[in-house]
C-alpha cells in the first residue's frame, strides 16, 4: 500500500490570440495517488491505483473567453493494472522483469464541451479539467537489474490507448511513457538514498467530435533526482523534476503564437508493505511456509504521474 503527493506548477505566456493581447499566469496542480498493490500469486500481482487532487488557474490579467482565475478538484481516474513477474532475483545480481496489462478509468470531472468550438464562438471556456473522460488499455514493460556495483538501474515503459471518445465526442491521443532510473546503495545524503531519473512522455494529436485539436500532441522529456528513506517499516521518498524538452499546448492556443512554459515538479510518497495472508489462511493449516523477500525491488517501481 502506498501514496504520493505532486506539486507540478506550469508558469506560461503566449503571444496574442485576439484583441485581449498576451496572456500570462500560473498553472498549479496537486495530485494525490493512493495505491493498493495485492499479491495474488508468486508470479501475479494486482494494482489499484486511484489519482485525484485539484488544478487551479491563476491569471492576473483581465478575465477573458480565454483565461480567468479558476480551478477544478475531484477524482481523476481509476487505474487497474494486472501484473505478471516473467524473471525475478531475490538475492544479489539478477533482473525481474514485469509485463503487465490493465484498464484506465476516467471520472465524470471532465470537459463538456469542445473549448476551442466555444472559443471560436466568443464564449467563455476551460481548456482542463481532473479527466480527460475516456477509458483507456494500458500495457506496460518493468525492468530492474542489479549488478555487483553499488547501483541498481530500472527502466518503466507504459502505453496508453483511448478505447472511443468520451460521451462529449473527446478523443485525446495515444500515449507512450518511458522513466529511467538509477538508485545509488551505500549512498547517504541527508541521511537518505540518492536516486536519479530521467522520464519521456509522447502524445498523438487529440480530437474533439471528429476534427483534430488545434496544437495538440506532445512531447515533454524531464530530468530529476531524489532521496529514499527507510524509517519503521516506511519507506518515504523526495524528489525534484525539471523539462529538458516541453512541447505541448498547456493553455489551449487555438493557433499557432508564440508561448513560452516553465516547468517544476516535486513529489512525496510514502509506502508500506502489508502482510494480509492471514486473512485467506485456512484454519487447518497448523504453519504457514516461510518466505524470504528482499522486497526492495517493489518499493523502486514508479509509474509516471501525469
Amino acid at each position: 500500500m502506498g501514496g504520493s503527493l505532486m506539486n507540478q506548477s506550469i508558469d506560461w505566456w503566449h503571444g496574442a490570440l485576439d484583441s485581449t493581447g498576451e496572456h500570462d499566469g500560473d498553472l498549479i496542480s496537486r495530485i494525490g495517488e493512493l495505491n493498493l498493490n495485492f499479491g495474488l500469486t508468486d508470479d501475479w500481482n494486482l494494482q489499484v491505483n486511484m489519482t485525484g487532487g485539484n488544478r487551479t488557474m491563476n491569471f492576473p490579467g483581465i478575465p477573458n473567453i480565454h483565461h480567468r482565475d479558476e480551478g477544478r478538484s475531484g477524482l481523476a481516474s481509476t487505474k487497474v493494472m494486472l501484473r505478471y513477474l516473467i524473471s525475478n532475483r531475490d538475492f544479489g545480481p539478477g533482473d525481474r522483469l514485469f509485463l503487465g496489462f490493465g484498464l484506465s478509468i476516467p471520472s465524470k470531472h471532465t470537459l463538456k464541451e469542445d473549448p476551442f468550438a466555444l472559443g471560436k464562438r466568443g464564449l467563455d471556456h476551460t481548456h482542463f479539467d481532473m479527466s480527460e473522460g475516456v477509458y483507456r488499455s494500458l500495457s506496460e514493460i518493468q525492468f530492474f537489474r542489479r549488478t555487483e556495483s553499488p547501483f541498481i538501474i530500472g527502466a518503466v515503459s507504459r502505453l496508453e490507448v483511448p478505447l472511443a471518445p468520451s460521451e462529449y465526442g473527446y478523443l485525446p491521443g495515444t500515449e507512450i511513457s518511458v522513466a529511467g532510473m538509477t538508485y545509488w546503495q551505500g549512498k547517504s545524503v541527508l541521511g537518505g538514498m540518492p536516486y536519479f531519473l530521467a522520464t519521456g512522455q509522447f502524445r498523438s494529436e487529440d480530437y474533439w467530435n471528429g476534427n483534430i485539436a488545434p496544437n495538440s500532441g506532445s512531447t515533454i522529456v524531464q530530468t530529476g533526482a531524489g532521496l529514499m528513506w527507510n524509517v519503521s517499516e516506511l519507506l518515504f521518498s523526495l524528489s525534484i523534476q525539471a523539462p529538458v524538452i516541453f512541447k505541448t499546448n498547456m493553455v489551449g492556443e487555438e493557433m499557432n503564437v508564440d508561448s513560452r512554459t516553465d516547468v517544476w515538479i516535486s513529489s512525496l510518497s510514502v509506502r508500506k508493505i502489508l502482510d494480509l495472508s492471514w486473512l485467506f489462511s485456512q484454519e487447518e493449516d497448523e504453519e504457514e511456509p516461510e518466505h524470504e523477500h528482499e522486497g526492495e525491488m517493489d518499493h523502486k517501481m514508479m509509474d509516471m504521474k501525469k
